[in-house]
Order: C-alpha cells, then sequence, then structure tokens
C-alpha cells in the first residue's frame, strides 16, 4: 500500500507543472509586482521614468517565461508571454521617441491585448 501511494505521489508530481492554483497564484504574483515596481517609479523625471519601466517590464516578462504552467494552461501562458513580449517590444520604441504618437497607441493596444489574455487566463491583478 505505501509503495502504491508513493507512486501515485511521484506521477502527480510528473504530471505537467503545478497545480491550476498555484500557477494562477504565481502568475498574479508577477503582475502585482510589476505594479508596485512602477508604483516605486512615481516622480522620476522623464530622462530616467522611461529606461526604468523598460527595465521593470522586461523584468516581469522575463518572470512570466518563467512560470511553469499546468498543461491545460500551457497554450494559454504561451500566449500571454507573446502578448508581453509584444508589449515589451511597443515600449522600447515608444521609450526610445516618446514624442511619437504612433508609439504611444501601440503601446496602449498591446497593454490591452495583454489584459484581455490574462482576464481570460483567471489572472486578477494584471490590468497592464
Amino acid at each position: 500500500m505505501r509503495r502504491s501511494a508513493c507512486l501515485l505521489a511521484l506521477g502527480l508530481a510528473a504530471c505537467g507543472g503545478p497545480d491550476r492554483e498555484t500557477f494562477l497564484r504565481d502568475a498574479n504574483a508577477v503582475c502585482r509586482d510589476r505594479a508596485a515596481s512602477q508604483g516605486a517609479l512615481a516622480g522620476l523625471p522623464r530622462e530616467e521614468l522611461l529606461p526604468a519601466q523598460t527595465r521593470v517590464y522586461e523584468q516581469g516578462l522575463a518572470q512570466m517565461r518563467a512560470l511553469e504552467p499546468p498543461d491545460d494552461y500551457r497554450h494559454a501562458h504561451e500566449e500571454w508571454v507573446e502578448a508581453a513580449a509584444a508589449e515589451v517590444t511597443a515600449w522600447k520604441r515608444y521609450a526610445a521617441g516618446p514624442e511619437n504618437a504612433a508609439a504611444r497607441e501601440r503601446v496602449v493596444t498591446a497593454f490591452e491585448e495583454t489584459t484581455k489574455v490574462a482576464k481570460r487566463m483567471g489572472l486578477t491583478t494584471c490590468d497592464s
């Protein structure tokens, strides 16, 4: 009986990453961390703010990529990471020329897409 319980536990642990609740908790934590980091930048002059925000977005993306989703969230996780990567790319273009209205609009659109994907996943703290 003990051996069967151990084998079952090993089998469950080897099946596709953490459970759903753990994944969602960790993914929401990534968003909370990013929001807190952005909040900490308040009051910086623009020439310091844009590069600092770029680092925050890049760190958030790295944290998203590092998450191990359960099997039933793999596709959604990939979609979320892709949307966040597009957001970072759009942000970098904006940060390089903040007077460019089209670049700013691309950032807003990318943020909205990332937020939509996060909400579809059931994330509650990811409102870019």
